[in-house]
């Protein structure tokens, strides 16, 4: 379900109730269902209305995926706040954090992973330039307790999200099977933890 639910335009500013409108559009029909006409119908609007915030979908579409990756990192912060104080523990709630925001939500993980890499604006890349770096702090932390091996934070939080992100997508994709190993991503990230944590 969405975390933003649509509003009349009378009930906040015109902006953020586009913007609230475009996440219902994002979760019911994915990134095709979600454009200026529609978005300005659904919200009451004049059809011109959502042109004068937005100059068209795609930044409409950035805007709202740097929303969703604020609210990633702080589910992601919360996470590792409620871990206690081992390092080792706030990671893996973390990673978990990110599995069950992906998984609530297919429609706005497939935006921000194409907003990510391919959008011209600024906004979104510093949004997710916030949660990798929180991230890379998490892995260092863990590097520096002696928990996980490796000098260089930057790589090992790569392989690890790396294989986070591949488990996300086979269960997306419906191929997370029990038998083969690839059953709830969040157990996963767990066990490849465990494997990598030193005595």
């Amino acid at each position: 379900m969405s975390e933003v639910a649509p509003r009349t335009a009378r009930s906040g500013g015109t902006r953020s109730v586009l913007l609230e409108v475009a996440a219902g559009l994002l979760e019911e029909g994915g990134m095709e269902a979600v454009t200026l006409r529609a978005v300005g119908e659904r919200a009451g609007v004049s059809r011109q209305a959502p042109y004068r915030h937005f100059a068209d979908k795609a930044t409409l579409l950035s805007v709202l995926a740097a929303r969703y990756l604020g609210r990633l990192g702080a589910r992601m912060a919360e996470a590792a706040g409620g871990a206690g104080e081992d390092p080792f523990e706030e990671l893996g709630a973390m990673m978990e954090a990110y599995v069950r925001f992906a998984l609530e939500s297919p429609p706005r993980y497939r935006l921000i992973g194409g907003e990510m890499s391919g959008s011209p604006h600024r906004e979104v890349h510093e949004a997710a330039r916030a949660v990798h770096e929180r991230y890379v702090r998490a892995v260092a932390a863990c590097q520096e307790a002696g928990e996980l091996p490796g000098s260089d934070p930057v790589e090992l939080a790569a392989i690890l999200f790396a294989t986070v992100h591949g488990a996300v997508e086979l269960t997306l994709s419906g191929h997370a099977e029990e038998e083969k190993g690839l059953g709830d991503p969040a157990k996963l990230v767990r066990a490849l933890l465990a494997r990598l944590r030193r005595d």
